[in-house]
Protein backbone atom coordinates (compact mmCIF):
# COMPACT_ATOMS: atom_id res chain seq x y z
CA UNK A 1 0.00 0.00 0.00
CA UNK A 2 1.56 3.34 -0.51
CA UNK A 3 1.12 5.76 1.08
CA UNK A 4 -0.32 9.46 0.95
CA UNK A 5 2.20 11.68 -0.41
CA UNK A 6 2.50 15.09 2.31
CA UNK A 7 2.79 18.59 0.56
CA UNK A 8 4.09 21.92 1.71
CA UNK A 9 0.18 23.38 1.26
CA UNK A 10 -1.36 19.91 2.96
CA UNK A 11 0.93 20.73 5.58
CA UNK A 12 1.39 24.41 5.74
CA UNK A 13 -2.36 24.55 5.47
CA UNK A 14 -2.24 22.55 9.34
CA UNK A 15 -0.10 25.22 10.92
CA UNK A 16 -1.03 26.71 14.27
CA UNK A 17 0.25 30.14 16.55
CA UNK A 18 1.90 27.29 18.60
CA UNK A 19 3.16 23.48 18.47
CA UNK A 20 2.86 22.23 14.63
CA UNK A 21 3.35 18.85 15.38
CA UNK A 22 1.80 17.62 11.87
CA UNK A 23 5.23 18.37 10.56
CA UNK A 24 6.47 14.85 12.57
CA UNK A 25 6.13 12.56 10.11
CA UNK A 26 7.08 8.60 10.64
CA UNK A 27 9.14 6.11 8.65
CA UNK A 28 7.89 5.80 5.33
CA UNK A 29 5.65 8.40 5.47
CA UNK A 30 6.26 10.71 2.01
CA UNK A 31 7.08 14.21 1.24
CA UNK A 32 7.03 15.88 -2.02
CA UNK A 33 10.29 18.50 -2.26
CA UNK A 34 9.23 21.58 -3.81
CA UNK A 35 11.24 23.10 -6.78
CA UNK A 36 13.03 25.58 -4.27
CA UNK A 37 13.88 22.53 -2.08
CA UNK A 38 15.00 20.35 -5.14
CA UNK A 39 17.47 23.82 -6.22
CA UNK A 40 19.27 23.48 -2.08
CA UNK A 41 19.29 19.66 -2.93
CA UNK A 42 21.19 20.26 -6.51
CA UNK A 43 23.70 22.45 -4.52
CA UNK A 44 24.49 20.35 -1.92
CA UNK A 45 24.72 17.14 -3.52
CA UNK A 46 28.07 15.24 -2.90
CA UNK A 47 28.96 18.50 -0.13
CA UNK A 48 27.18 17.02 2.71
CA UNK A 49 25.96 14.03 4.24
CA UNK A 50 22.12 14.84 4.42
CA UNK A 51 22.03 15.44 0.94
CA UNK A 52 23.07 11.81 0.07
CA UNK A 53 20.79 10.91 2.46
CA UNK A 54 17.30 12.71 0.88
CA UNK A 55 18.85 11.26 -2.33
CA UNK A 56 18.57 7.59 -1.16
CA UNK A 57 15.23 7.81 -0.38
CA UNK A 58 13.62 9.81 -2.65
CA UNK A 59 12.24 8.46 -5.82
CA UNK A 60 10.22 11.20 -8.46
CA UNK A 61 11.14 13.92 -5.98
CA UNK A 62 9.50 12.40 -3.23
CA UNK A 63 10.87 11.68 -0.43
CA UNK A 64 10.47 8.69 1.83
CA UNK A 65 10.88 9.65 5.50
CA UNK A 66 13.90 7.59 7.22
CA UNK A 67 13.48 9.24 11.00
CA UNK A 68 17.00 7.33 12.08
CA UNK A 69 18.82 8.03 8.85
CA UNK A 70 17.61 11.51 8.59
CA UNK A 71 18.60 12.24 12.49
CA UNK A 72 22.26 10.63 11.63
CA UNK A 73 23.03 12.42 8.30
CA UNK A 74 22.05 15.88 10.25
CA UNK A 75 24.37 14.70 12.94
CA UNK A 76 27.23 13.86 10.46
CA UNK A 77 26.85 17.00 9.20
CA UNK A 78 27.04 18.81 12.64
CA UNK A 79 23.79 20.62 12.58
CA UNK A 80 21.22 18.26 13.99
CA UNK A 81 18.80 19.05 14.22
CA UNK A 82 18.80 21.36 11.52
CA UNK A 83 19.35 20.76 7.82
CA UNK A 84 23.07 22.48 6.51
CA UNK A 85 22.22 25.16 4.16
CA UNK A 86 18.41 25.35 4.08
CA UNK A 87 16.07 28.07 5.13
CA UNK A 88 14.13 26.94 8.51
CA UNK A 89 11.18 28.19 6.66
CA UNK A 90 10.80 25.26 4.42
CA UNK A 91 8.59 22.55 5.14
CA UNK A 92 11.33 19.82 4.78
CA UNK A 93 13.69 22.18 7.54
CA UNK A 94 10.45 21.51 9.53
CA UNK A 95 9.72 18.03 8.77
CA UNK A 96 13.33 17.17 10.01
CA UNK A 97 13.35 19.25 13.09
CA UNK A 98 10.44 17.39 14.28
CA UNK A 99 10.91 14.03 12.96
CA UNK A 100 14.78 12.53 13.26
CA UNK A 101 15.77 11.10 15.81
CA UNK A 102 18.85 12.24 17.70
CA UNK A 103 21.78 9.31 17.15
CA UNK A 104 21.81 7.31 20.24
CA UNK A 105 25.18 7.41 20.77
CA UNK A 106 25.10 11.38 21.53
CA UNK A 107 22.33 11.44 23.78
CA UNK A 108 23.22 12.17 27.63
Amino acid sequence: MISQVHTTESLQSQDGEFENYHYQLEDGERYQLTDGELGWLDHVTHKYRIADHIIENMEDNIYTMDVIGLGQAMYDDGMFPKIVMLSEDSVLHRIAFYSAYEPEDTQQ
